[in-house]
């Protein structure tokens, strides 16, 4: 692939990355409250936490014994389930009919999901989980803020806060996933594995 191609998907993957993500989430919640916009808020707040909680637990999992010979899921893509919860999640928020803002959700997973993979950072198996995860995260919050087209205004506030976060962020990137690889290993592995772990 050209140079500014693997620079442009690099730039797509990291989309997902919890540098963005987190300060992101926070942010964006914060505009919730400003507007005293609680169920907003309130949905918003579970949907992250409900992601992001099913997203460690599985990594905490799957993780525990060290990638296998033949990988398949060892590591669900913790970036695609992220980038299609918070994208997809703003999405919803613009007038889009229910068909487009599905269309638009699927989108974002495949585009964060084909990054993964063709980066070698994750299998097709494992952006397939995170972006269910993130698809199913999003139709929740829909499902629990039905009268948003009509309630929320402030969308330019939240854009704004996307924007200051993605540049005040750029270039730093949390070492998250190494942390939680090593959790998994002391704590689960003696439960899990079978046989030793492999090493990378």
């Amino acid at each position: 692939m050209h140079e500014t191609g693997w620079k442009m998907m690099h730039v797509l993957t990291n989309a997902g990355d919890q540098a963005l993500m987190i300060p992101m989430e926070v942010g964006v919640l914060f505009v919730f409250m400003l507007c005293r916009c609680w169920r907003m808020a309130v949905a918003w707040a579970v949907m992250v936490l409900a992601g992001s909680g099913v997203m460690l637990l599985l990594k905490l999992y799957f993780e525990a014994c060290g990638p296998a010979r033949h990988r398949v899921l060892y590591s669900p893509s913790g970036h695609t389930m992220a980038a299609t919860m918070v994208y997809g999640g703003l999405l919803s928020l613009t007038r889009l009919d229910r068909v487009s803002l599905a269309v638009g959700v699927l989108a974002i997973a495949v585009l964060e999901g084909w990054t993964r993979v063709a980066l070698g950072y994750h299998t097709v198996v494992e952006v397939m989980v995170g972006g269910g995860i993130g698809i199913v995260m999003v139709a929740g919050f829909v499902a629990w803020t039905p009268p948003r087209q009509t309630k929320f205004r402030p969308i330019l506030s939240v854009l704004f806060v996307v924007m200051i976060v993605a540049i005040s962020m750029h270039g730093w990137h949390p070492n998250i996933e190494r942390t939680i690889q090593s959790a998994s290993r002391l704590y689960f592995s003696k439960w899990e594995c079978k046989k030793p772990p492999l090493h990378e």
